[in-house]
């Protein structure tokens, strides 16, 4: 994937995640992430570990995750459901014929050109200039590209699969930024409204789900241009 499309690690600190930790709803396994979760936290700054790609350089191989238990007094296993968590935190590439409303004819000629997902659109599309050009070389709608352009863009956010980022474009939440700046509770409830009338999306979502999705959105790099 291309380091914009990522989040940048260095960019978040302990103290951030561990406030973001605190408030997400893990699953049954990685509950353990929550127990003592400050006095944990506690022992990684006080190694001199800032940020959370200070984290994952001490976290990179078995043999440097021993070392980290040993001096942080961190179970192993404990270390290791971090680390997993926190590499949860990157998008997942979404396939391109996965967002709904997308003329399949459009998927299939960026198909042939070698772009088949939201990593690989995104390379084309971050300027006027590149989304015009890719138009051109594809021979897809330009109109159509920037659509793809929003759905590629909020599906950065963590957890934003390719219904929910219909969701939110077809709700005026089309950028990373307008998510960032969005009133959850009002965004919540437009989407409740839009999920009615075209069942985008089959999974439960609550307020605070939005919460969390309009946080999220702050730590994305917002490198596309409009």
């Amino acid at each position: 994937m291309t380091q914009e499309f990522l989040v940048d690690f260095s960019q978040i600190t302990l103290s951030d995640y561990e406030k973001e930790l605190g408030q997400t709803e893990l699953l049954p396994s990685r509950e353990v992430l929550h127990e003592d979760l400050h006095v944990r936290f506690d022992r990684l700054r006080g190694l001199g570990l800032v940020t959370l790609a200070d984290l994952l350089a001490e976290l990179k191989s078995s043999q440097k995750m021993k070392e980290l238990a040993r001096k942080s007094g961190l179970e192993d296993e404990y270390l290791a459901i971090l680390r997993r968590e926190v590499n949860n935190c990157q998008p997942k590439a979404v396939n391109l014929f996965e967002f709904p409303g997308i003329p399949a004819e459009a998927v299939q000629k960026l198909a042939q050109h070698g772009i088949r997902s939201t990593p690989q659109l995104f390379a084309f599309i971050q300027t006027p200039a590149e989304r015009a050009a890719l138009a051109s070389q594809t021979g897809v709608d330009e109109a159509v590209i920037l659509e793809l352009t929003h759905l590629t863009d909020v599906s950065r956010i963590r957890w934003v699969g390719a219904n929910f980022a219909r969701l939110l474009v077809d709700a005026g939440c089309d950028t990373v930024h307008k998510v960032m700046k969005a009133d959850y509770a009002s965004l919540y409830r437009r989407l409740m409204q839009i999920n009615e009338e075209q069942q985008y999306f089959k999974g439960k979502f609550g307020e605070n789900d939005m919460r969390l999705t309009v946080l999220l959105a702050q730590k994305v790099p917002q490198v596309i241009v409009y």
